[in-house]
């Protein structure tokens, strides 16, 4: 490792990259234990969970706990914000508490639920989805939206999506972050290559990824990351749910499509791109940095990321310790025929423990951060996408964009998303994910065969699924 890239290991620490920012990572734990779980996913609205009013008649300040992820740039803005609405009015006190990484909140969140002690209100990571609407422990914000008549029109549609399992919106959206493509831009300028030389498609991204190896500007040109997210944005892309039963959203998902087609050409084209020397293998990307430290240290041109690390990717170059790299991002190249889905968290509102008061203070403390000044402010400071349409007018907005457009690129991408369904929605997501890991290393580090692999991942996958559908229905 040279100092350059051990300066951007120390740079990208401190910034807290090493924390997950988007769904690359995580799954879920088992949920806990109702006693009347079933097949089916939700019931019919009632808007009576959601005692809207319940403020008006309250003595005091009505204080919640809100158990958040965020950490750097993303946390110094939601405590910004949080100050903000706690100082302009005093029916509502906002208590942050954060809980570590995602997959540590939720682990915590579910711990508690079987015995102990809940916030009003927890941001869960968007793979969380089946396990918490089995913990039973939440109101669905759909009850919410309808007891007060709030109008969501203005949402984007595709985040509203993502968080609507059987007609019902469970968790308020908040932190929509998207996949996209960093590549260098002093590299590419270097080997001849323009903005309309980025790759779109799994056969442009080969093709610039041997111009690069050729060129022999980088030993390699691209870093290859063994994240499953990949492989699902490349499923929606390609117009392929990752699970049955709409992606596991018209009912609970029982099988995986790891058979498919679409998932062969996948897997084949990474075993190809490895085989070939136009891909460098970074691995299961533990700490969350390794692929963008290839672009550091100069081994490749390009990779892939998730648009909320942008801000702090900007923090680390402003240091001035890396003059070689010149920050490029573009959408997520691969199948065509569908389009990315949501990742990123979203706040659900928790019902056990939480009198009525607490649940209308935990509907209006989010519903505030939905509001386009608060998205505007939430998508300057960390680089998550704003999710109302009118925040994209602010002035603040604009002038980023003009500035720095690639901040809008995430923002587009989703908005010319064909993608006909929302991200996957599994019990077991971890278990799913690791079918997929596992095949994937399987493949590059063994010699196994794509098509080998990846039946004996769905076998795997499959068998995740059924044993936590059956764990809830006991």
């Amino acid at each position: 490792m040279t100092r350059s890239t051990r300066t951007l290991l120390v740079l990208l620490v401190a910034l807290g990259l090493l924390a997950a920012a988007c769904s690359d990572g995580g799954g879920d734990d088992a949920a806990p234990s109702n006693g009347d779980g079933g097949t089916t996913t939700t019931a019919a609205v009632e808007p009576d969970r959601c005692p809207v009013d319940a403020l008006d008649e309250a003595s005091g300040p009505v204080r919640i706990d809100v158990w958040h992820a965020m950490t750097a740039e993303n946390e110094t803005t939601l405590v910004a914000l949080t100050d903000e609405y706690n100082a302009a009015q005093d029916l509502v006190e906002v208590n942050r508490v954060f809980q570590g990484s995602y997959d540590e909140t939720a682990q915590k969140y579910l711990a508690s639920a079987r015995g102990g002690s809940l916030p009003a209100i927890v941001q869960l990571e968007e793979t969380r989805l089946q396990t918490a609407i089995d913990s039973r422990t939440m109101v669905p914000a759909q009850a919410c939206v309808e007891a007060s008549g709030y109008d969501l029109s203005d949402h984007l549609p595709a985040v509203i999506d993502q968080y609507t399992v059987e007609g019902q919106l469970w968790p308020m959206p908040f932190n929509t972050s998207g996949p996209v493509l960093y590549y260098n831009t002093n590299l590419f300028e270097r080997v001849g290559l323009t903005e309309d030389d980025v790759p779109t498609t799994l056969e442009e991204l080969r093709e610039v990824s041997q111009h690069i190896v050729d060129s022999g500007a980088a030993p390699y040109g691209f870093a290859f990351e063994l994240s499953p997210w990949y492989l699902e944005q490349w499923m929606a892309k390609g117009g392929q749910p990752l699970v049955d039963n709409d992606n596991g959203r018209t009912n609970r998902a029982t099988r995986s499509t790891l058979d498919s087609p679409l998932a062969l050409e996948i897997f084949t084209f990474i075993d190809g791109m490895i085989d070939d020397g136009l891909a460098m293998n970074v691995g299961r990307n533990a700490s969350g940095i390794d692929a963008l430290l290839a672009i550091a240290s100069g081994d490749v041109g390009m990779t892939f990321g998730t648009s909320a690390a942008l801000g702090s990717i900007l923090a680390v170059l402003e240091s001035g310790q890396f003059p070689d790299v010149g920050v490029g991002v573009a959408p997520l190249p691969g199948p065509t025929g569908g389009g990315v889905v949501v990742g990123g968290a979203g706040l659900w509102l928790v019902e056990r423990g939480q009198s009525p008061e607490q649940i209308a203070a935990a509907w209006d403390y989010v519903r505030w951060l939905n509001e386009p000044e608060q998205q505007a402010r939430w998508h300057v400071g960390t680089g998550y996408m704003p999710i109302r349409r009118a925040a994209i007018e602010s002035d603040e907005i604009q002038a980023l964009w003009t500035e720095q457009p690639f901040f809008r690129v995430a923002y587009d991408q989703l908005l010319a998303s064909e993608a006909e369904f929302g991200g996957p929605v599994i019990g077991d997501y971890e278990g799913v994910r690791d079918a997929i890991v596992e095949a994937l290393e399987r493949m590059i580090l063994q010699g196994a065969d794509p098509a080998v692999v990846l039946a004996d991942a769905t076998q795997q996958a499959d068998q995740a699924i059924d044993a936590y559908n059956r764990s809830v229905s006991r």
